[in-house]
Order: C-alpha cells, then sequence, then structure tokens
C-alpha cells in the first residue's frame, strides 16, 4: 500500500497523532531521538498504519516538533492565498503579511525577476 491511496485528511491525522506521541513521550528519550522515533512509528503502526508511512509522517512530526522549539515558522493553517502568517515561538508573536507586500518588496523591486516574469 503506498501513501497515494490515503486521503491527505488522514495523513494530516495520522501525523498529528505521531507529534502528540511525540511530545508526549520526549522526556523518556533524552538524547535518542532516534529511538523515540522508532516508538512513534511503531505506535502509528498499531494504529494501522503501514511501516513506511509511518516512519515518513513520523520525520514530518519530529521536524514539527524542532520548529514548536523556538525556531521561526510559517503557519500554513492560519495563512491564506492573501495572508502569510509567520510565527516566532521564542517571543510568542504572530506577524500577518499581505502576499502583496511580498511581491512588493521582495519580487517586484527585482529587475532581473521582473524581466523573467514576463517572458
Amino acid at each position: 500500500m503506498t501513501t497515494t491511496n490515503h486521503p491527505a485528511d488522514y495523513l494530516d491525522t495520522m501525523q498529528a497523532a505521531a507529534l502528540a506521541y511525540l511530545r508526549n513521550h520526549e522526556a523518556k528519550h533524552l538524547g535518542r531521538s532516534q529511538a523515540l522515533q522508532d516508538a512513534a512509528a511503531a505506535h502509528l503502526q498499531l494504529m494501522g498504519v503501514p511501516q513506511h508511512t509511518a516512519e515518513r509522517l513520523v520525520t514530518r512530526a519530529n521536524d514539527q516538533l524542532e520548529a514548536l522549539k523556538g525556531h521561526r515558522f510559517l503557519d500554513i493553517d492560519a495563512s491564506t492565498g492573501d495572508v502569510v502568517v509567520l510565527v516566532n515561538p521564542a517571543t510568542g508573536l504572530r506577524y500577518c503579511i499581505p502576499v502583496v507586500e511580498i511581491f512588493d518588496a521582495l519580487i517586484d523591486e527585482d529587475p532581473g525577476t521582473r524581466q523573467n516574469a514576463s517572458r
């Protein structure tokens, strides 16, 4: 069975379960992150997730967990096609940036990009 057979909401739900497992058991595996990831994958497999899918979802969940530890990140769920929401967990601040401002500051001001985009 491949991951393409799973609907996106199923994968999102299983990734959320992996993240919850990692958060709840992180203290038991200090300094042994691979042991924690293996245990999380085994947990997903008990829920019926195929091994390769479980391992991939745990890797993604682990990346999420690392982002939550203080690295700044893009909040995809809160962002829309018109507004990007950036989060700085260290300060607790959230920045809502209109996409048009990103284009104005980073793309439209670069003559090389403007020329390539018009071709």
